[in-house]
């Protein structure tokens, strides 16, 4: 696991040298961007600049700690890479490498790659079974290759600015050469929908991020840079897939089993997040059958609010499969660190479940260098409560269109936002248009009354395109289908990596070996929600395994006691950070409007809540990254402490 960043020069010729204090500037300059991702990478720092670019690698040694220093060169020294993540079977790959005449120098999994690309080129992306971002120069055939993993666990942008293409395993590594602070505006619109931002965007005019699956080719002698998708199983169906519940359970828990088998290589300690819900108690209980020694699982929860707290449920996996467990306590204090782990993203992201994701990755990094994790089996299995209630809201659908409209009308007046009236107006819109409602922090009328420009629909647009893309025209595998290729990838896998890797932790996820992702999105859907039941076949898979209260318990779901958060003085931060003075002088948002919904928070801590904590975090962004100089703020004030 690692952070890597660098650049590709455009309008060079193969062969060309630089003077030597050309050379030394673009050390210095890539040395600078390495120096702004170092916590992704605190063993080992490795630079490489050339006439036709630099590379630098931040590495956190997991596998060949000796060896594998990166720069990764191949023998002739024609080819190299540097590589962010983990190539899982880089084991096979190596043996099949070596008996087609490569010579390899090392057992690092980095060098796979190397030789890999001499063998296959560009299709070196389909033998791959990994989490990875990476960055390979060719100097033969003066081009760049730069790719994502299938389904986005790790992060990769870039940014095309005058003769160069910078890239980087985080925004803030970009920043420090070409020091763009444009805002994108439809950016800050997908955001106010979304509380994060989708592939391609980022907040950055001009800074794109690389999407899952995709590849991006750097042609460096023409001056020209294209992108590709290298994965999309959802075009091609597999042929004969009409499996039964046991049949594809037990399939579910073999393809799951040989992912958390692959996951296991490592160097270093390494252990696992234990929430105590089915996704992390299923890892950890193949992580005991596959392991000599007791599985090290780490949990967090809030003393603040017994509702949300957990720990008693993964005290009782733990018990079962003999874990050498720890825990911790989240508190009301522990929010005042959000400027810091904000600054982690270098954009607005407006989940405040990174608040216990930092502090539990902190808690395992005093332990172990690697954690496996629960994380992608809720959008794989349709593990969300809300994938059960849009199958009510289809069958309001067969109430006359203008009777719902009435009673959605009547219901405002009665109960603003009640569930009721919300599940009416949903029953009149389209599947992209419910998909985005059942996620969404403002809706367009919403951000209507609190902007001071009108939305312009970019999020139901980017929701229309993705679910016509869907495998199927099941509304529920829609649904599903448009979180796995938006909300999985950039805010759910992106508050794992950044907290994670804020600590130097390398996280892994198992559910999302790509053999299980391809074989589960062809499942019938009735395997996945059915009669009001989430994870059928998971739960199915996972029984052998684990205790009966584990499988049959609802799901609870990682989430913060905001209410109680709000009574110890979380709300009076959040009301200096947004005062109507500052609202104003931003001139993106009515302050009356913003007041008016702070009002209404402090009362009803539910949606609103989701509405507050993206200001917030909107603000502080601003503050972060996009003020000058004298109002910057420094990523180490604690909210607190902010005026």
């Amino acid at each position: 696991m690692c952070g890597i960043c660098g650049f590709a020069t455009l309008g060079h010729r193969s062969g060309d040298d630089l003077r030597d204090q050309r050379l030394e500037e673009a050390r210095v300059l890539v040395s600078a961007m390495a120096r702004q991702i170092e916590h992704r990478g605190p063993d080992e720092l490795g630079v490489h600049v050339d006439a036709g670019g630099g590379m630098s690698n931040c590495r956190l040694s997991i596998i060949d700690v000796a060896g594998g220093q990166q720069p990764i060169v191949s023998e002739d020294g024609a080819v190299r890479v540097v590589f962010n993540g983990e190539i899982y079977n880089h084991v096979q790959l190596r043996q099949d490498l070596q008996a087609a005449g490569h010579t390899m120098a090392s057992q690092a999994d980095s060098e796979v790659l190397v030789h890999l690309y001499e063998e296959h080129g560009d299709q070196m992306l389909n033998h791959l079974n990994g989490m990875f971002a990476f960055a390979i120069q060719d100097t033969r055939s003066n081009r760049w290759l730069l790719a994502r993993d299938r389904v986005g666990i790790k992060p990769l942008f870039y940014a095309r600015h005058e003769n160069r293409v910078y890239f980087g395993s985080e925004i803030k590594a970009i920043l420090a050469a070409i020091d763009s602070v444009e805002v994108d505006e439809e950016a800050l619109e997908l955001y106010l929908s979304l509380r994060y931002l989708p592939s391609p965007w980022t907040m950055f005019k001009g800074i794109r991020r690389l999407s899952p699956g995709t590849a991006l080719g750097i042609e460096a002698g023409g001056n020209k840079i294209h992108e590709w998708s290298y994965w999309e199983p959802w075009r091609s169906p597999p042929a004969g897939r009409d499996v039964g519940a046991q049949e594809a359970a037990d399939d579910v828990r073999e393809l799951l089993s040989d992912a958390v088998r692959l996951r296991l290589m490592s160097d270093v300690p390494f252990g696992a997040f234990l929430s105590g819900g089915l996704d992390s108690s299923g890892v950890v209980a193949l992580m005991a059958q596959h392991m000599d020694e007791s599985v090290q699982t780490f949990s967090i929860g809030f003393s603040e609010d017994a509702r949300v707290d957990e720990r008693a449920h993964a005290r009782a996996v733990s018990d079962h499969c003999g874990t050498n467990h720890r825990e911790v306590d989240c508190t009301a204090d522990r929010v005042d660190s959000l400027p810091n782990l904000l600054h982690h993203f270098d954009e607005p992201f407006a989940d405040p479940i990174i608040v216990p994701t930092h502090q539990v990755s902190q808690l395992a990094r005093e332990h172990v260098k690697v954690v496996l994790t629960g994380e992608g089996a809720d959008e794989l299995f349709g593990g969300y409560t809300r994938y059960v209630r849009d199958r009510s809201i289809q069958r309001l659908q067969y109430l006359p269109s203008p009777l719902r409209s009435l009673l959605a009308a009547a219901g405002q007046q009665i109960a603003p936002g009640h569930a009721v009236s919300r599940a009416l107006n949903m029953s009149m819109q389209s599947v992209p248009g419910r998909a985005l409602s059942w996620v969404s922090a403002f809706e367009d009328e919403e951000l209507r009354q609190v902007r001071s420009i009108p939305p312009t629909g970019a999020a139901l647009r980017l929701y229309e395109q993705i679910a016509a893309e869907a495998p199927r025209g099941n509304d529920l595998e829609t649904l599903m289908f448009c979180e796995q290729r938006l909300r999985l990838p950039e805010c759910m896998l992106a508050r794992t990596d950044r907290m994670s890797m804020a600590v130097s932790l390398e996280a892994r996820t198992p559910f999302l070996d790509h053999r299980l992702v391809e074989y589960v999105m062809w499942l019938p859907h009735r395997l996945k929600v059915d009669a009001g039941e989430e994870k059928v076949v998971l739960k199915k898979a996972l029984a052998p395994l684990l205790p009966e209260a584990t499988t049959k318990r609802r799901k609870q779901g990682l989430a913060v006691p905001f209410a109680q958060w709000t009574r110890h003085g979380v709300e009076s931060s959040i009301r200096r950070v947004l005062a109507p003075e500052r609202v104003a002088s931003r001139g993106l948002f009515q302050p009356q409007a913003v007041t008016r919904l702070l009002d209404h928070w402090g009362a009803h801590a539910s949606r609103q809540s989701q509405q507050v904590w993206s200001l917030l975090c909107l603000e502080l962004w601003f503050r972060l990254y996009v003020d000058g100089p004298t109002g910057r703020l420094s990523e180490m004030t604690p909210l607190s402490e902010i005026a």
